[in-house]
């Protein structure tokens, strides 16, 4: 504070003198007003790390999985925003139901256009084109989410910034789903050329991202390599996400079977961010569970794994616990008989925590968040040879391999739960186990309708802690625009209030006058489909 004052006064002593030490005095009252802490610029690879970070936390593992569980019945909510989502009680329809999800997808929309124009403009940026390709894959992650969940909604003038740092576009305009994803293909297309077959190397003078990406940050070359398989992965995603509204379902599809083909050969390289250590850092379910308790074991999924005999369901959940206080640490018992399950009724539970059982996943404090896994590539193979029609022999054996991953995959996540805060449970998903189930309960429902059965195979590897429920929501909407009645849900809302999309977030629905009035009453969330899945916008 003495520093300052004399500053002040020294300014005060003529104006004269100020005048001549203008530069000077200028220099030191910015240096004052800096934040070191809050830098108002950063080289590209710092901006990655967040971008890849919040990207996984908040867009694949937060509120937008959490409300597609429970729509999608993977779990049932039973108490606060998510009973409401449950009963359809004005959550799924109101704007501030969405709203920090919202904030988030545009603040990593956002970033990954900075990173973009630094990598394009700047002279200590250019030539950092591992860099760039990652900000575009992340972009195109980001703005497909953002169209899948809200339909036509803000996107191209989102993020652009004028020179001083701040929005060139205060009110956005509205994008057409349909352009939406015309852009998030060509970020991907862009992204695959800079990675120049996984060799591409940065060269920038502001040096290469390394370490600072914390999804596959290695050596260079790796990391490139490894991003091009994800570029891939995510064009054989969206390319079946589009499916309805291709002009040629066979080129598409085997289109499909290339970017498979290009992708992740086991789940050692699938998409994931995997720092998640029990301690400082904690899977965002795990977080949300501990901290609110609002989900129960779904009915409609157990009943599901029932009928299939499904060895998941004797392993992935939790009984309540006899003394009504906690259903987890050391009174946490792991219901191994479905029996002792006391699942929650999808759209009629009763707003009681601790009075039905949960999934086990719910308290994996350190499994990964998958932003697409190698189960998703392999279902994604098995569902188009299915359409394709005449080789059911690679479809089954695309099917096994995504089962047997999508086992691995929950098995890892209960043994993480078990080791690390319910203290007392095991799990037995292996590859022997995944292949008896495979061929005793999958195999003969697959001979009779192989499409039906890989996508609800599909819709129940989803359920889990590593924020798929997402994917497994647009998979039931597409499939539903398409006619495909494949995975029946439970709950008796859905007759007339299924959410067929999310609504807007508060923020812009206040600030925002287009917004406001594609929002209205926000009612439309229950008549309106998304573009991609039959409906206009």
């Amino acid at each position: 504070m003495k520093k300052y004052k004399s500053i002040g006064k020294l300014l005060a002593v003529s104006f004269l003198t100020a005048a001549i030490a203008s530069a000077c005095t200028e220099d030191a009252m910015d240096k004052i007003n800096e934040n070191p802490n809050n830098p108002l610029d950063a080289p590209a690879k710092f901006l990655i790390t967040d971008l890849g970070v919040s990207t996984a936390f908040s867009t694949v593992g937060g509120d937008f999985s959490l409300y597609s569980s429970v729509y999608i019945e993977h779990e049932t909510g039973i108490s606060n925003q998510l009973y409401r989502a449950e009963v359809r009680s004005g959550e799924p329809s109101t704007a501030t139901t969405y709203n920090n999800a919202w904030i988030n997808v545009y603040a990593n929309i956002k970033n990954a256009k900075i990173v973009i124009k630094k990598c394009e403009e700047d002279p200590s940026e250019k030539g950092n084109v591992v860099t760039e390709a990652i900000a575009k894959i992340l972009l195109a992650y980001n703005g497909a989410v953002a169209a899948d969940v809200f339909g036509n909604t803000p996107y191209s003038q989102t993020g652009i910034l004028n020179p001083d740092g701040t929005p060139m576009y205060m009110q956005p305009k509205i994008d057409t789903q349909e352009s939406i994803y015309q852009e998030v293909m060509q970020n991907l297309d862009d992204a695959i050329t800079l990675l120049n077959n996984g060799t591409a190397k940065d060269t920038g003078l502001s040096g290469a991202v390394g370490s600072k990406d914390l999804i596959y940050g290695s050596s260079t070359s790796t990391q490139a390599s490894m991003w091009l398989k994800t570029a891939y992965a995510l064009k054989a995603r969206y390319t079946m996400r589009l499916l309805n509204k291709s002009a040629n379902k066979t080129t598409d599809l085997q289109n499909i079977l290339t970017y498979v083909s290009k992708s992740f050969a086991n789940a050692s390289e699938e998409c994931k961010l995997a720092v998640y250590d029990a301690d400082a850092q904690v899977n965002p379910l795990w977080a949300f569970s501990y901290s609110r308790n609002s989900l129960a074991a779904s009915e409609s999924l157990i009943e599901k794994f029932v009928e299939r005999n499904d060895p998941r369901a004797p392993q992935a959940f939790l009984e309540p616990d006899p003394t009504g206080y906690i259903t987890y640490g050391y009174g946490a018992t792991q219901a191994t008989d479905i029996a002792g399950i006391k699942a929650a009724p999808n759209g009629t539970p009763q707003e009681l925590q601790n009075n039905y059982g949960m999934s086990m996943i719910s308290w994996a404090m350190s499994a990964p968040t998958l932003l697409i896994s190698y189960h998703e590539v392999k279902f994604l193979e098995a569902e188009a040879l299915c359409r394709l029609g005449g080789r059911l022999g690679e479809a089954k054996s695309a099917l096994k391999a995504a089962i047997t991953a999508g086992f691995e995959n929950l098995g890892n996540s209960i043994i993480d739960a078990a080791d690390t805060w319910i203290y007392d449970g095991d799990s037995d998903l292996g590859a022997d186990v995944a292949e008896t189930y495979f061929t005793d309960e999958v195999e003969p429902l697959f001979d009779a309708n192989p499409l039906q059965e890989t996508m609800i195979q599909k819709y129940l590897a989803f359920f889990g802690a590593s924020g798929e429920s997402l994917e497994a929501y647009n998979d039931y909407r597409r499939l539903k625009g398409a006619g495909e009645n494949f995975i029946v849900l439970k709950n008796p809302q859905n007759s007339s209030k299924f959410p067929l999309r999310f609504g807007y977030g508060a923020d812009d629905v206040l600030a925002n006058p287009e917004v406001k009035a594609a929002f209205g009453d926000g009612q439309y969330v229950y008549s309106e489909a998304v573009w991609w899945a039959g409906g206009n916008k």
